[in-house]
């Protein structure tokens, strides 16, 4: 703080009895008060770009938003189109040929929903006893059935031929992707086609 001079208008300290400069008694003269410095007002130009960026904050929280709701419908829709199967003829029938008595077991039907890629994707058809043991089984790639993507016919999911009669109860037919059951479809073994067993054997032979 400081005395100003009447006589001068030099500052001098606050505690002076006469001025610094001319020497004039400024015993009596109040002593300036410092002001503080007013805080700035933040310009227009700064109010509108601070505006601009939450506006632009805004819209990609909003943009992120929905590509994560549409990147998960996206999910749900896969979900809802697993791969399924509909059984149209499951049957042991018994057949001669050059004298020689076969045992023909087939599986056939419809297989939804084909995925776009079908790389990584096996269909297993596995043959059980009535107690629910494993007899044989086929394996393919989904993609050999390509044939029967869009047809109206079923599909032969799988077929065996032997000369040993084996008593298959019924079969399960698994969708695997990657090594990983998706999904599987039980149906059971109509023998109704068969007219006689010649043999209770149970080497029922994989022609895959």
């Amino acid at each position: 703080m400081s005395k100003t001079c009447p006589n001068c208008g030099v500052n001098s300290p606050d505690n002076a009895k006469h001025c610094i400069e001319c020497g004039e008694n400024i015993e009596d003269v109040p002593i300036n008060k410092q002001e503080k410095p007013k805080a700035e007002k933040p310009s227009d130009n700064t109010v509108s770009n601070l505006g601009c960026i939450i506006m632009i904050a805004a819209v990609v929280i909003l943009i992120v938003a929905a590509g994560f709701f549409i990147f998960n419908s996206g999910d749900n829709e896969v979900t809802e189109k697993n791969i399924t199967i509909t059984f149209d003829e499951v049957y042991v029938h018994d057949y001669t040929s050059s004298g020689k008595l076969y045992y023909s077991y087939y599986v056939s039907g419809f297989i939804n929903n084909f995925p776009d890629d079908m790389n990584g994707y096996m269909i297993k058809t596995i043959y059980y006893d009535a107690n629910d043991n494993e007899v044989t089984s086929t394996t393919n790639k989904l993609s050999y059935y390509d044939y029967y993507k869009d047809s109206d016919y079923p599909a032969t999911i799988s077929s065996y031929v032997t000369q040993n009669y084996v008593d298959v109860d019924h079969v399960t037919v698994q969708i695997i992707k990657d090594g990983d059951v998706l999904d599987e479809f039980t149906s059971a073994m109509n023998t109704n086609k068969l007219t006689s067993v010649h043999s209770a054997s149970y080497n029922l032979t994989n022609n895959t």
